[in-house]
């Protein structure tokens, strides 16, 4: 059932007085955990506590990928339990890998860590469990997938 809008919707809709698409729930907040992702801590003015401090690590060598891991789960579980209060005991998992990225020739011209992020949790509206959505970041540079 649609009853969310968009954070991607039209502007034109807006400044013309056009009604704007709605989406599921679902997809809603999916949309606004990924804005709180790909936030960094301090850059939204309204709310300097707003944002992912996973960020402040990005050029960081990671010496003990496990122990990362832990904090990264436990920083994000935090972050959406704050922000999103249309989900209810949010389960996050983190892996993180480094693949390498190839030229035509084969040669290896970069290699960017990979986040993949997977957030479950209880959406106290219906009772329901939500599906599981999966983020993929990649570290040094920041982007997202």
């Amino acid at each position: 059932m649609a009853n969310a809008y968009s954070l991607h919707a039209p502007i034109s809709n807006l400044l013309h007085k056009r009604t704007q698409p709605r989406i599921t729930v679902v997809e809603a907040i999916r949309e606004h955990i990924n804005l709180l992702l790909a936030t960094r801590l301090g850059e939204y003015r309204y709310d300097p506590d707003m944002g992912c401090s996973i960020w402040n690590e990005d050029y960081a060598n990671i010496t003990n990928p496990t122990q990362w891991k832990s904090d990264a789960e436990q920083t994000i579980t935090n972050l959406i339990l704050q922000y999103e209060k249309r989900l209810q005991y949010a389960r996050v998992y983190v892996d993180i890998d480094e693949p390498a990225d190839q030229d035509t020739d084969g040669r290896i011209i970069r290699v960017r860590r990979r986040i993949t992020i997977r957030v479950t949790g209880n959406l106290p509206e219906t009772g329901e469990t939500m599906p599981e959505q999966t983020f993929v970041m990649y570290f040094s540079p920041l982007a997202s997938e």
